[in-house]
């Protein structure tokens, strides 16, 4: 084990940014005692013994530093130091020590590292338990609330469902057979308003009676056997082209070729004149001369009435085939069920238009055909072509619809339950994102309430954490049995044991809910009355006198061990005072090596003529400065206590000897104390120079025999300088603390001249 004879180096440690050891300084003994005044740096460094300690850098990762041991071995950053180390500070304070429910009846004390980390595990577990327990009720009502909605989403849809099947098939449909068919469903199944109307009109329909399909008979021609349509309508296609294309020869008359009308007619008379055998003409009764009747038959001779025969004859058939398609009937669209009425209507029209046509080239046909009688000595182009391939197709249409109609007929209820079970998916996909959104948020809720009753491998669950609660309670409750040696101690400290700590006890429920009485921390008391609140010197005290107790634990040996203390009197009473420092020297005084900081300058001298009157072997004496770096940065470093500390009592002397040896080197670090220092020791020499009661400072500096106007600036600088302004740095100080504490120092040498060469011959001792 070896005690740290050296600080080599420290950098990017708070006000300790670049410190490198003056080799002038003395080394490290058993028992180091380091001042300084408060913010220059001495919390700081008491940090850098405690990082050491726990081998913690995590606050500072670009600390750097090196100490040195008795044996020249020299350590820096993570390397493990071979001397257990136990530093008491404000983080030791802070981390050891907790007050709850101040100003509650009860005071429960948490004392010791490994206690308060429980009790803080205890605190957090509660907390985590409150926090999973609300989101557990908020998740838990969340739930409910979506199974209400999602069933009530159910309910609705199912009485829209029996609505749109009423009159069919199924009588009831309750909520239970929505939710049953919708887990039948794989995904969405909308319909248009179309469908929709349609599928709603085949549920509510009665059956139809069967459509009897038109039988398209055969066609019987002239001169031909019986033909189909499509047969019959190319035979007198082919008919046409050939008859138009035939001629006669014959005697042709101008007049009549020239006038249809006329030749029919004429042709018409010739007949009757010989079916009757007239002599004269039946019109006019005139003689009828045999040369006209000659040259009239030569006219209309007997090839020519053989194409017309044949005209006629083509003519009759066009009209036969004509009268067949015409004469063909297909059912009205009100026959059918409603839901294909529209869609056979559409075929219908359709058909109509075709049928049309070919009844309008037939109509076209026949007038060629008849036109042809006229022209018997002529050719006759004939352009028109009939295609019933459009007709077929619409006819084939009517076919289909019909057999739908029939098939749905001959197959109704079947058709009937499709259209229900079309609508119920429909009508079951309108709510389909909507319930499973609620589904989803339903399983998620309860998983999540699930996860925080039994938890994972990751987060403990509600239960977990009310057994660990339990199960730390019962720790603390076993380790909190050292009342009567805190109470001791805290006597001694203090001076006084008007604070007296007692177990407090508190009922928990285990995990099976049985009801048990801990120890879960202190009670403490002032003069046999619940302590209400405790002052900030009584906190520290009872932080250091648990400090010290537990110096004595298992893991620690003081013989063996460093001990560092950074000021253990800090906001204690002057009274306090004596005995804090008696169980300080008592509690250390065998300790391998001790370094004590503080910024109390009684509390230093009672620990320096400590160390002097015992002469006690292996003490050393420091002080921690700041200075100024290149950029005028305020740098702390240690270096040796002043003389004026180490050989003379007063803060007075001290104080003098700061003001006496400034030198301004045109820096506010240099300065910025300065204020404060001349107050308090303008303040003193006045309290003993003018000793008057209730007197202000104001008041005093006037009786004093002095220029009024140099008075007047020290007043202002020792008073206004010397408080917080809110306005930040001012650099009119340097000049005024150049000019006002020659003044001052003046003002007492010209007032109190013997005074001021016993403090001047104070220094030279």
């Amino acid at each position: 084990m070896s005690i740290i004879k050296k600080i080599n180096k420290i950098k990017e440690l708070g006000i300790f940014s670049n410190y490198s050891r003056d080799s002038q300084l003395p080394d490290f003994k058993r028992y180091n005692l380091i001042y300084g005044l408060n913010y220059t740096g001495k919390t700081t460094l008491s940090r850098l013994f405690e990082m050491i300690e726990k081998n913690d850098f995590t606050a500072y990762p670009n600390l750097e530093y090196e100490i040195e041991d008795e044996l020249g071995t020299k350590y820096r950053k993570n390397d493990l130091f071979n001397t257990k180390i136990r530093v008491f500070n404000q983080e030791y304070i802070d981390h050891n020590m907790e007050i709850r429910n101040c100003k509650a009846k009860t005071i429960t004390l948490i004392l010791g590292d490994e206690n308060k980390e429980i009790v803080q595990q205890i605190g957090g577990d509660q907390e985590s338990v409150k926090n999973k327990l609300n989101e557990y009720s908020e998740l838990e009502k969340n739930v409910k609330q979506n199974k209400k909605y999602k069933d009530k989403t159910f309910t609705d849809i199912a009485r829209t469902i029996y609505e749109a099947i009423m009159g069919g098939a199924i009588r009831t449909y309750n909520r239970n057979n929505a939710e049953i068919d919708y887990r039948s469903i794989a995904r969405k199944q909308l319909l248009s308003e179309d469908d929709l109307e349609n599928q709603r009109t085949i549920v509510r329909q009665n059956v139809k009676p069967v459509i009897d399909k038109p039988v398209i008979n055969s066609i019987e021609l002239v001169n031909s056997e019986k033909k189909q349509l499509d047969e019959a309508i190319n035979y007198l296609i082919d008919q046409a082209k050939a008859l138009l294309q035939e001629t006669v020869e014959s005697q042709i008359i101008e007049r009549l070729k020239n006038n249809a009308d006329i030749s029919i007619w004429v042709e018409t008379g010739l007949n009757l004149h010989s079916i009757y055998e007239s002599k004269k003409c039946e019109f006019c009764e005139g003689a009828l001369s045999e040369n006209r009747l000659k040259e009239l038959t030569n006219h209309f001779n007997k090839a020519d009435k053989q194409l017309k025969q044949k005209i006629d004859n083509l003519s009759i058939d066009i009209s036969t085939i004509r009268s067949n398609i015409d004469s063909f009937k297909i059912p009205d669209k009100a026959r059918f069920y409603d839901e294909i009425q529209n869609e056979y209507q559409s075929t219908y029209d359709t058909y109509k238009v075709n049928k049309d046509k070919i009844l309008d080239i037939l109509d076209k046909m026949k007038i060629s055909i008849d036109g042809k009688k006229l022209k018997t000595t002529e050719k006759v182009n004939f352009n028109l072509e009939l295609n019933l391939t459009e007709y077929n197709i619409s006819l084939n249409g009517v076919f289909r619809f019909i057999n739908i109609h029939n098939s749905k007929t001959n197959d109704f209820e079947s058709e009937k339950n499709k259209a229900i079970n079309k609508l119920k998916e429909h009508y079951l996909s309108t709510i389909y994102d909507e319930v499973k959104n609620m589904e989803k948020e339903i399983e998620i809720g309860s998983k999540r309430m699930a996860l925080l009753i039994n938890g994972d491998t990751t987060d403990l669950g509600i239960d977990a954490l009310k057994k660990r609660i339990v199960d730390n309670q019962t720790k603390i409750s076993s380790t909190h049995k050292a009342c009567e040696e805190i109470n001791r101690g805290l006597s001694t400290f203090l001076g006084r044991d008007e604070l007296v700590f007692e177990p407090h006890r508190t009922k928990v429920k285990d995990g099976n809910g049985h009801e048990t009485e801990i120890e879960d921390g202190y009670i403490i008391k002032r003069n046999g009355k619940l302590a209400k609140c405790l002052s900030e010197g009584e906190k520290t005290a009872i932080a250091f006198v648990y400090f010290i107790i537990h110096l004595k634990d298992y893991k620690f040996s003081i013989e063996d061990g460093i001990i560092v203390i950074d000021d253990p009197i800090s906001s204690l009473d002057a009274n306090s005072l004596f005995q804090a420092f008696s169980f300080l020297k008592n509690a250390v005084i065998s300790a391998k090596q001790v370094f004590v900081f503080t910024h109390n300058f009684d509390f230093m001298r009672l620990l320096l003529n400590w160390l002097k009157d015992s002469h006690i072997i292996g003490e050393e004496y420091f002080m921690i400065k700041n200075g100024a770096d290149e950029n005028k940065l305020r740098v702390a470093y240690i270096d040796k206590l002043d003389k004026l500390l180490k050989n003379y009592e007063t803060e007075y002397q001290y104080l003098f000897s700061i003001l006496r040896d400034y030198q301004s080197d045109q820096s506010l670090e240099n300065v910025y104390n300065l204020p404060n220092i001349a107050r308090k020791f303008m303040d003193s020499f006045l309290a003993f120079r003018v000793p008057c009661l209730g007197s202000s400072s104001y008041k005093k500096l006037e009786r004093i025999n002095y220029d009024k106007i140099k008075k007047n600036a020290i007043y202002k600088f020792a008073n206004h300088e010397s408080h917080m302004t809110g306005k930040g740095f001012d650099p009119s100080l340097v000049p005024e603390t150049d000019k006002v504490i020659p003044y001052l120092l003046d003002m007492i040498k010209t007032d109190s001249p013997d005074h001021y060469g016993m403090l001047e011959e104070s220094l030279v001792n």
